[in-house]
């Protein structure tokens, strides 16, 4: 028997007619049945799926969402393209195959399957270049385009893009396949904590496999000369923003224009080359904290003998992250994590990603941002976002909310061959370069536990120099798993401590703190994804017991922050994940486990009182030393005159003209 949710979803699926052109399906979509659904499930429009902007560090105007239903069908590696051929079953794209909302929900026999539709060019996009772009497919994605192979991506977390122009048909529908092949954890290749036999056997550390398009499909218009990508990096001791413009090839002739806006109003810009950094005053720069996320406008013009041939607009928030040297107790100098010359506590849960309806998509964008709210509003000022890498408007929605990230790459369990190592290394750098224009993020964390890990200190150091003005951690959790060593590299020493929490031993030239700890859980019936499952974590009494623990261990952080140099905890974790029981909130999001209003005072306690006397402007000069030097003189203080991007709409950045 359909669920209600199941015969609503029909019902509107056969109300509305597919949003394809060509063939109507084989068979029509609706969502599979799962053990337990986020009430966002409801919410979701097949017609209109996801349809945000999805890229809003790099935005503009024209673009169209090709998300939706599409044909589908499990294949092999040597079935024959499908050109022109209706596929037995429909899938709702962006969602994993292995999820209720795909419409699948099962694995294939050959851990391959095809994806098509057709597509329709604007006219208005007469005489520009198309741009196909996927925000993510996992694990390796080919594309073809009116039966021509238009490229061919690897890895599950990063975007891409093929410019389609010479693939297109002068008129009419334009066919669109993209064939995958997803190993998951047969082989050794970034798959975090997804696990194939847990998809039918769920248990214990690892979960359910997620194979396909998971992310945002879309296509847009660019010129010939293009912006293919930014980099911005905030100074506030100079009180200036450096922007690195670099267009899709390189021609001498093309110059870049940066504009920094507080809403419609100039405060700053810088004219020069392409390929290199520009300097944009930022006078009297109001500082990014998360109890006031200010985020500053930009717009970026490529020209070509000063004519503007591409225009795209972006954001950025003046923050810095530093090692600030202490003496604590008698002791040191030891380093403690300061924010914008500030030693602030970073209190986060970790936080895997998962959704019970979408697995690593979820339902809506609506559904992305009450998650982040929901984790300022239980008083964290941090989130580890751990073994995922999100798409960019789970980022967006930290930045505009204030707050900070730990950032995992993700790894592997299986021992890797030397192409598998170039692999993930091409796939570090890709996580690192994708997201670097968030100021949410302020730690990269390289390894977890040890697992997959291999070249540590070169990996790190790696890092370090591709980013340097972020912190980065080389292994999260040096005393968990083999081997039990700390490479004595990057930024942060972080041990895993669970009941109870633990500061490890400071050294002097790197901050410490207890990167895992808690897993407070117990079971709440009609809550529960595996009922006759091998659960974790679920061995206390209730809500009461629980809260009482958890206030137990904070008190005990409060007295590592003070006493041992201690700067960050991660309790583990924010919701249930399938058998894990140890979540703040039920897998399904649906009720909250420990008592809200007492959690909140107690992860407060940490760090809210540091933002008091905290310095507000760049003319408030402090005394952190950053991870990277930096010199300057400090300017007048003074206030901005409009409030720039507090309130910036769901949608993405605003659109400045």
């Amino acid at each position: 028997m359909k669920t209600l949710l199941t015969r609503i979803f029909a019902l509107a699926w056969l109300a509305l007619g597919p949003t394809l052109t060509g063939p109507l399906f084989a068979t029509p979509w609706e969502p599979a049945e799962a053990p337990l659904m986020s009430p966002w499930a409801a919410d979701l429009d097949p017609h209109n799926v996801l349809p945000e902007y999805p890229r809003p560090t790099l935005v503009r105007p024209n673009w169209l969402n090709l998300n939706g239903v599409w044909e589908f069908s499990a294949t092999t590696a040597t079935d024959p393209l499908p050109v022109g051929q209706t596929l037995a079953e429909s899938i709702l794209v962006p969602f994993a195959w292995e999820s209720a909302l795909s419409g699948i929900r099962r694995q294939m026999p050959e851990h391959r399957a095809v994806y098509r539709r057709t597509f329709e060019i604007p006219s208005a996009w007469s005489g520009q270049r198309v741009m196909l772009n996927f925000g993510a497919v996992d694990w390796e994605a080919t594309v073809h385009v009116n039966g021509r192979f238009a490229g061919q991506h690897r890895g599950g977390f990063d975007d891409f893009s093929f410019d389609i122009t010479p693939l297109l048909n002068d008129s009419g529908p334009q066919e669109l396949i993209v064939e995958v092949y997803d190993p998951t954890d047969d082989a050794a290749i970034a798959v975090g904590k997804q696990n194939l036999e847990k998809f039918a056997n769920p248990g214990r550390y690892t979960y359910s496999s997620v194979s396909g398009i998971w992310q945002t499909v879309w296509i847009e218009p660019v010129p010939a000369r293009h912006i293919a990508a930014i980099h911005t990096n905030p100074d506030i001791d100079r009180s200036t923003l450096e922007v690195t413009v670099n267009p899709d090839v390189l021609d001498e002739a093309l110059s870049a224009v940066v504009i920094a806006k507080i809403g419609d109003t100039e405060i700053g810009r810088a004219t020069g080359a392409i390929n290199v950094p520009l300097t944009v005053p930022v006078p009297e720069a109001r500082l990014w904290w998360p109890d006031d996320p200010f985020l500053y406008d930009l717009e970026v013009h490529l020209l070509r003998d000063d004519q503007i041939e591409d225009t795209i607009t972006s954001y950025f928030g003046m923050r810095k992250i530093s090692l600030m040297p202490v003496i604590e107790n008698g002791r040191g100098p030891v380093q403690k994590l300061a924010l914008n010359h500030t030693f602030i506590f970073q209190m986060g849960p970790l936080d895997q990603g998962y959704w019970p309806d979408g697995l690593y998509t979820a339902p809506t964008d609506e559904a992305l941002k009450w998650e982040v709210d929901q984790i300022k509003d239980w008083g964290f000022n941090m989130v580890r976002k751990h073994i995922k890498i999100e798409p960019e408007r789970w980022f967006y929605h930290c930045d505009r909310a204030g707050l900070l990230v730990w950032q995992d790459m993700p790894s592997t369990f299986k021992k890797r061959s030397d192409e598998d190592k170039a692999q993930f290394e091409i796939e570090l750098a890709r996580m690192v370069r994708a997201n670097w224009n968030h100021p949410s993020i302020i730690n990269w964390i390289v390894f977890n536990e040890h697992w997959g890990a291999y070249d540590v200190v070169r990996l790190t150091e790696f890092v370090m120099e591709l980013d340097p003005d972020r912190l980065v951690t080389g292994n999260s959790g040096i005393d968990a798993g083999r081997p039990d060593v700390d490479y004595q590299v990057g930024h942060i020493k972080d041990n895993h401590s669970y009941r109870p929490p633990h500061a490890p031993h400071p050294p002097h030239n790197r901050a410490v703190v207890n990167g895992e700890y808690g897993a407070i859980g117990y079971k709440i019936p009609g809550h529960i994804w595996d009922v006759d499952g091998d659960w974790v974590h679920h061995n206390y009494e209730g809500k009461e017991a629980a809260t009482a623990e958890y206030v137990r261990f904070i008190d005990q952080l409060l007295e590592y922050r003070d006493r041992d140099a201690l700067s960050g905890a991660v309790y583990t974790q924010w919701t249930d994940l399938e058998n894990e029981m140890n979540g703040l909130l039920t897998y399904d999001r649906k009720v909250e486990k420990l008592e809200r209003t007492t959690i909140t005072a107690a992860n407060l306690s940490l760090w809210q009182a540091a933002l008091v006397t905290a310095p507000r402007r760049s003319s408030q000069r402090g005394t952190g030393i950053p991870v990277r030097p930096t010199t300057g003189e400090s300017l007048a203080p003074g206030e901005p005159t409009s409030p720039g991007r507090e309130n910036a709409p769901d949608g993405g950045p605003d659109t400045i003209n």
